[in-house]
């Protein structure tokens, strides 16, 4: 079974309408995983992950910098992993294609459930209530989510080099951020270097390379 990437489905919901709800920021963090595995899974710490998820779900504007890079990269330490082949995920992505929004938003409802820091699916969800039901409280809700995950990424990486990829949590997210900066990658070349946290994904075209670290585990494709 082929996995439909949202930024590929030639849908009513233009991604360029999307890009308004980001702030381009100039990154300057580092992401260590050995630290951030601590701090979502010590109950006691202040970056637990239930804590950074109960705020995000009602208000992700009280989450500070460092308590969103903790939720975003702290993902795969949690219990907020769904599979590859998900069937809430496919359901959303076919309604959406098919322009059903009603049953897009029914099944990205139950996916965030499982992955409510999908940055793609937070900002697709927030155009398709926008078509659907201009009245709809998660509209403003899914669109903070969205930039507060968005943001993040940004603020640590600027994809220029390898040392400085975008890092992202799956491949899917590689091409949303892309486009969220404006570049079509299924036109760039694709080279791939495995590593012990995830893959390197470098896209080239002329002289212009973006470079991704995408912290996917294996198992997420079973």
């Amino acid at each position: 079974m082929k996995k439909i990437f949202l930024s590929t489905i030639p849908s009513k919901i233009y991604l360029t309408t999307i890009f308004s709800l980001f702030s381009f920021c100039i990154f300057g963090q580092n992401i260590n995983l050995d630290s951030i595995k601590v701090n979502v899974q010590n109950e006691n710490s202040d970056f637990y992950y239930e804590k950074l998820i109960y705020k995000f779900k009602f208000d992700p504007t009280t989450l500070s910098d460092e308590e969103v890079k903790n939720l975003y990269y702290g993902k795969k330490f949690s219990k907020y992993k769904p599979s590859f082949f998900d069937t809430d995920y496919l359901d959303f992505t076919k309604s959406l294609s098919q322009g059903n929004l009603k049953k897009a938003i029914i099944s990205g409802e139950k996916y965030l459930e499982k992955d409510p820091t999908n940055p793609e699916v937070l900002a697709y969800m927030e155009m398709a209530y926008k078509k659907k039901d201009k009245e709809s409280k998660n509209i403003l809700l899914y669109s903070l989510q969205a930039k507060t995950i968005v943001d993040c990424i940004l603020k640590n990486g600027d994809g220029k080099t390898e040392a400085t990829a975008f890092k992202v949590n799956s491949i899917g997210e590689e091409y949303f951020i892309a486009s969220i900066l404006g570049k079509n990658i299924r036109t760039f070349k694709r080279s791939t270097m495995l590593q012990k946290t995830g893959t390197i994904d470098v896209f080239s075209k002329g002289k212009e390379t973006i470079y991704f670290m995408v912290y996917e585990d294996l198992d997420s494709f079973k």
